[in-house]
């Protein structure tokens, strides 16, 4: 469905034509709100990242690569060329395992230090594949872009339709948008989850 079409449902349950912007921002936040929801495949990105000069440490902010940067997945060197292959995957450690069982700094490693993805290679590494998570678009309306929406929309509705019922006061109403939602939630992720990050 498109953003239209969802405030238009929404606007259709909740009865009040007068909410609009109410309405418009809450299918927002439900669209943001069901795509964190759990890690879907469908919000899966890869995209190469060279840098200027081969190092064994290397660094990148994964919001200029990945704009609607969510969360990462995986990284992977890439060797050669536009024609090279990718190589092996990276571990995704957090910062405080740094170093293995002998104190030795770890290596063929990335991590988040802060804003940047640091990665610290066996070898030099000038190119990586990198694979994340990322939000949809829902501003400006006119470019709003969701699967969910496409293929779910109702679990977008339902929780749209329970925030503003919340909004206004309408507690039972609210409550009963609540165990539709859930219900959406289930269906969407059967098919659609993928491994957690690691």
């Amino acid at each position: 469905m498109t953003f239209q079409e969802l405030v238009d449902e929404v606007t259709s349950i909740t009865k009040r034509p007068d909410k609009v912007a109410a309405i418009e921002s809450s299918v927002k936040a439900a669209t943001l709100k069901a795509h964190q929801s759990d890690y879907y495949f469908n919000d899966l990105i890869e995209v190469a990242v060279e840098f200027d000069a081969a190092r064994y440490i290397q660094t990148f902010d994964p919001k200029d690569v990945v704009p609607r940067y969510r969360q990462s997945k995986y990284m992977r060197i890439w060797e050669g060329d536009i024609n090279g292959y990718a190589k092996n995957f990276l571990e995704h450690i957090q910062i405080e395992a740094a170093l293995d069982n002998y104190g030795h700094i770890k290596t063929d490693v990335f991590y988040m230090a802060g804003a940047f993805l640091q990665i610290r290679g066996t070898s030099p590494v000038s190119k990586v594949l990198f694979g994340a998570y990322q939000h949809p678009l829902i501003v400006p309306a006119e470019s709003y872009s969701s699967w969910i929406a496409d293929e779910y929309p109702w679990a977008i509705i339902y929780e749209a339709a329970r925030v503003l019922f919340l909004q206004i006061g309408f507690q039972e109403q609210s409550a009963s948008m609540r165990s539709l939602v859930q219900e959406e939630f289930i269906i969407l992720g059967i098919s659609n989850v993928d491994a957690v990050p690691t």
